[in-house]
């Protein structure tokens, strides 16, 4: 199975097994289901995609698919502020966006790499 599909199906996997062990109310499991999950890959000292326009309440996952080189995502803004922490290569880490507005996600280590995501 390529590595992608791989990475979707634990994804789903996870977000099955996640939502079938909690005790979240039918409607707030319908609620998150209708959210949506990108995944945004930080590879070769960028991100794929760059440019993201999203909802408020949607997930992005922060992949590092590099073998051999690690990543910091963060983001600095007035609302909140994120920081991913050191992702050695395989990690992922999810953000839920919940405010509104223009955001940029960098990387700690490598300052070139940037994400800009727009969320309504």
């Amino acid at each position: 199975m390529p590595p992608r599909s791989r990475c979707l199906r634990s994804l789903l996997v996870v977000g099955a097994l996640t939502l079938a062990g909690s005790s979240v109310a039918p409607e707030v499991a319908r609620a998150t289901l209708s959210s949506t999950v990108r995944i945004v890959l930080q590879k070769g000292r960028q991100y794929a995609p760059t440019d993201l326009y999203l909802r408020q309440g949607d997930t992005i996952t922060l992949l590092n698919g590099d073998e051999s080189q690690t990543h910091h995502a963060f983001i600095e803004a007035d609302r909140f502020s994120f920081d991913a922490g050191d992702q050695e290569p395989g990690a992922e880490t999810r953000l839920t966006l919940a405010e509104p507005g223009d955001f940029v996600i960098q990387c700690g280590i490598h300052p070139k790499m940037k994400l800009t995501i727009h969320v309504q």
